[in-house]
């Protein structure tokens, strides 16, 4: 169990449930640690029974992990942890990785200057942004800068779903309401689609600047 692995595959009873980029680390000093993507947000320490195949983890906050030991397999490439969890089967499937998986929220963070806006497949650009003054800003602490056409920058909270590919805007102004947007993301490109009542069938297209 040494090394880095990888979470490809989460099934709870009849639900796929894989989160995000989620990765183990296990070292040889009983030490674990855990993320998701470049965020590490679990530390403790590991114990495997080789007699019985059976790992579990220890929370240095003490916090008791009610489901159990999980029941611990490997074949040529996979790890594979089972137990039960209220009641229900789950079975993880994790691979070996040299680096650490990167997630959405890894790519996001920066500024994108928008390439093209539609609705229903019609370009809405020239309404959208006449003086060519839009860009977003997705920085580190979670906050979102949104620059208007007009110059104004409007800000609020960004959050990236736990085990889906999408964002939600929660904007500070009063009166303005959360949207969310299935997301595609790399170092250069930024996809957003619509899926809260108010943008559905709105698509953004937006390319990394380097400049506000």
């Amino acid at each position: 169990m040494i090394g880095l692995w990888e979470a490809i595959n989460v099934d709870v009873g009849e639900e796929n449930m894989t989160p995000v980029a989620k990765w183990f680390r296990f070292k040889e000093d009983g030490t674990t640690e855990s993320g998701n993507g470049w965020l590490k947000n679990y530390d403790g320490t590991w114990e495997y029974d080789a007699g019985k195949s059976t790992f579990g983890s220890n929370d240095p906050l003490g916090i008791k992990d009610e489901a159990g030991a999980f029941k611990v397999s490997f074949d040529k490439e996979y790890m594979y942890w089972e137990r039960e969890e209220d009641g229900m089967p789950v079975k993880v499937t994790l691979k070996p990785v040299n680096e650490l998986p990167m997630s959405p929220a890894d790519f996001l963070k920066g500024v994108w200057g928008i390439e093209s806006i539609t609705k229903d497949g019609v370009s809405i650009l020239d309404q959208f942004d006449p003086n060519g003054k839009h860009y977003l800003h997705i920085r580190w602490d979670r906050i979102y800068r949104n620059r208007n056409s007009e110059g104004e920058i409007f800000t609020g909270y960004w959050h990236i779903h736990g085990h889906r590919s999408e964002i939600t805007l929660l904007p500070h102004t009063e009166g303005k309401i959360a949207e969310s947007w299935r997301i595609e993301v790399n170092e250069k490109e930024l996809l957003m689609v619509g899926i809260s009542d108010t943008n559905r069938n709105i698509e953004r297209k937006y390319v990394r600047r380097n400049t506000f």
